[in-house]
């Protein structure tokens, strides 16, 4: 019995090292090769002289110390992060379940019983026709180990991994969600402070208007007709001015909620956005699947379900176990231990399946439509990547050329009323045209100011658009991340790299 010990753990290595280097059925994958183009139709800026922007950290090109504290408390307390988190978590230990297969189950149980037998028993024999009362004591290990050797083990941890793999792009994709969401709105809210300080010069402009109306009206020069005119456009100004603070409101407490605060406690200073926003270059496209983190997550999903498969073909095949047992078993507790009542079994086993109605194959017919699926997904995932790019470079080229144009609305605006202000004290014209020229003004202005918001916020997306930055950026599994090149080879216990290409 005590050379069957020894002999275990030899045998349980030989066995673990065979199921390793068994044979694996299903499908070899290769990661899966989308049309790239050649450059971005946009054109974008493909090199990186301005500015270089770390994945980690992005938003430190917008120069900006409020976001840049909003950004690394939203990393620190957001629930989305904090759910995503979790799921790498959850996604890890299934990991390690998996690979706990690889290894054989060893249990240790301890029983104590006392049974009484009849007389008239069958094969009495042993207590010389007499009824019998004894103690039953065991102290036994088990050993239970499926030998692997079609690869289903191997193929459910390759499953696994991947899937791990593929939580943790989607922690970065959430978190680089997060961020943007926080940028968009702060610069949103930004945006709003801005339109609100034109609004309130606008409105001391228009309450001088109003007084000189007045005035003109008490010396006999102007109607009431004008002082009245003077005071609705004055009060319309105010409450366009008052709308502004409902939109306001509305961002700050949605950026209360992505740093993980609650509204009642959270406010922000106003402060009028100011300057351009800086120029992020594009790249090359090829160089987007490495940036994505939700190109790499539907990818390591491919990789999961083409494992999938292979799990799904081993259920045609022989399912070989190996059971065993040592351990001591006495009617004596004292002589419990010793080595004449040592015990030992080793047994295995094969099965294999000879008519299951279809539904092996069924099993394997629906591996492969998950499969199919998550193919397409990935395949959409990145066109919808190329897609967010070309829109945001060309939002950005159109909103430059709508920013310059705004701008000279605004500086021909701006005369016209100093005109129609002069003529009208002059008593050439009504004071309708006043009116006229304040109310494009007014407008011209809120457009310009909504523009240079909208050019912030489109700079946002694209850096999400292109991955977030570029140094640092993690190296997506199964691919180099400067060029996304496939990496082959197979670790049956440890990650799993990419393995080949997948045809039915």
């Amino acid at each position: 019995m005590y050379r069957l010990i020894r002999l275990w753990p030899a045998a349980t290595l030989a066995l673990t090292i065979l199921s390793i280097t068994g044979c694996m059925v299903g499908p070899r994958y290769h990661q899966p090769t989308p049309p790239v183009p050649t450059k971005f139709k946009e054109g974008g800026s493909p090199d990186s002289a301005t500015p270089e922007i770390a994945y980690s950290d992005w938003w430190r090109v917008f120069k900006d110390p409020e976001l840049a504290r909003l950004e690394s408390e939203a990393d620190a307390a957001n629930q989305d992060i904090k759910l995503a988190v979790a799921r790498v978590q959850q996604a890890d230990a299934g990991a390690r379940y998996a690979r706990s297969f690889l290894f054989p189950t060893i249990s240790l149980g301890a029983s104590a019983s006392r049974t009484r037998e009849a007389q008239n028993r069958p094969n009495n024999g042993n207590t010389n026709g007499k009824a019998a009362t004894y103690n039953d004591f065991q102290f036994p290990a088990f050993l239970s180990y499926e030998i692997d050797a079609w690869g289903r083990v191997r193929s459910s941890l390759n499953a696994a991994n991947a899937t791990e793999q593929a939580s943790a792009a989607d922690l970065r994709f959430v978190r680089l969600a997060v961020e943007a969401n926080v940028a968009m709105d702060y610069y949103s809210l930004r945006e709003i402070d801005a339109e609100r300080d034109v609004l309130d010069a606008t409105v001391r402009d228009m309450q001088g208007a109003v007084d000189l109306t007045t005035n003109r009206f008490r010396g006999g020069l102007s109607s009431e007709l004008e002082v009245k005119q003077a005071a609705t456009l004055l009060n319309q100004t105010q409450a366009q001015a008052q709308a502004l603070d409902v939109q306001r409101a509305q961002l700050e407490h949605a950026i209360a909620v992505l740093e993980g605060k609650a509204a009642s406690d959270f406010s922000i200073a106003r402060a009028p956005l100011n300057g351009l926003p800086p120029v992020i270059p594009s790249g090359l496209p090829s160089e987007l699947l490495a940036r994505r983190p939700d190109i790499a997550e539907v990818e390591r999903l491919v990789a999961a379900e083409n494992a999938e498969i292979g799990v799904a073909k081993t259920a045609a095949l022989p399912h070989i176990s190996l059971t065993g047992l040592t351990g001591f078993e006495s009617t004596n507790m004292t002589s419990l231990f010793s080595w004449q009542n040592g015990i030992a079994s080793l047994a295995a086993s094969a099965v294999m399946p000879l008519f299951t109605g279809g539904r092996t194959k069924a099993g394997v017919d629906e591996a492969w439509a998950v499969y199919r699926q998550s193919l397409a997904q990935y395949q959409k995932t990145v066109l919808v990547a190329y897609q967010e790019v070309e829109d945001q470079l060309a939002g950005l080229r159109i909103l430059t050329g709508e920013a310059q144009s705004t701008a000279d609305a605004v500086t021909n605006a701006q005369q016209a009323e100093t005109i129609a202000l002069n003529r009208y004290r002059s008593g050439l014209v009504s004071y309708l045209d006043v009116i006229y020229a304040q109310t494009a003004l007014l407008a011209n202005q809120r457009t310009a100011t909504q523009i240079s918001g909208q050019r912030v916020v489109a700079t946002v997306v694209l850096i999400k658009a292109l991955g977030g930055g570029w140094l640092g950026v993690p190296a997506q599994p199964g691919t180099n991340a400067s060029s996304g090149a496939s990496t082959t080879g197979t670790n049956a216990i440890g990650k799993p790299a990419l393995i080949a290409g997948v045809t039915k």
